[in-house]
């Protein structure tokens, strides 16, 4: 089906070129939205001089340029705004990762839940995925901050922290009318728990997750810290609010 994989970047000028390149690779019917942030390494210009230079990038690959550092769930949903914006009609949606930690490979396997009749689904590192790479003290406070959302928000959904995510134009749409308090990572857990609020049905496979090899990674403490705090507010929503 076609497809718009919306791939948020800053700092990603050692892996954007090489991750285009890969997901164009995999289907012509792939077509990827770069949403960078004003990346001071020059992420967007490299984007740009790519597209100007190659045809097949012209044809399938688009760039949005922000002000400035907003968070990794305003940049997808402005991608997202602009696929349903745009006349190509995608079939189906993608967000991922820049620095390869998704693997562009396992994009036909969320697609296929899709087709499967799922409205989302989740590149899921738990129960049964793979993490390679991560120290055990990442290791430990990823799977504390999963099973807190769990507990306070749906327990039937198993990652709500990974952005390896495929959705129906039905969901994005429903994302797109939908306020989002929060726009770093924590909106990750946000959206994630007004999807099947909204009566949408959400499906997850396990993954390979593989911690970056290039560039630095743009999650910080304070971050962590807000979002740990955030979930308790997302979960009241969740469940108490109209």
């Amino acid at each position: 089906m076609k497809t718009l994989i919306v791939i948020p970047s800053y700092n990603e000028s050692e892996n954007v070129r090489a991750m285009v390149e890969t997901i164009l690779g995999l289907d012509s019917r792939y077509f990827v939205c770069i949403v960078d942030d004003s990346s001071p390494d020059r992420t967007s210009e490299l984007v740009r001089s790519e597209i100007e230079r190659q045809p097949e990038w012209q044809h399938r690959v688009h760039l949005i340029q922000r002000s400035k550092k907003d968070g990794r769930g305003g940049a997808v949903r402005d991608g997202f705004i602009w696929g349903l914006e745009t006349e190509e009609d995608f079939k189906a949606y993608v967000e991922m990762d820049c620095d390869f930690s998704h693997d562009p490979k396992a994009i036909a396997q969320g697609l296929q839940l899709l087709g499967e009749g799922w409205d989302v689904a989740i590149g899921a590192r738990y129960p049964k995925g793979i993490i390679v790479g991560w120290p055990a003290s990442r290791r430990i406070f990823s799977f504390f901050a999963n099973t807190l959302a769990r507990i306070l928000i749906e327990w039937s959904v198993p990652d709500y922290t990974n952005g390896f995510r495929f959705y129906t134009p039905k969901a994005v749409r429903l994302l797109s009318v939908s306020h989002q308090e929060y726009k770093g990572y924590i909106y990750l857990s946000e959206s994630l728990s007004q999807l099947p609020r909204a009566g949408l049905r959400v499906r997850h496979s396990p993954i390979r997750f593989v911690n970056r090899q290039r560039g630095v990674s743009n999650t910080n403490l304070q971050e962590i810290s807000d979002s740990l705090k955030a979930i308790f507010a997302i979960a009241w929503q969740h469940h108490f609010a109209k």
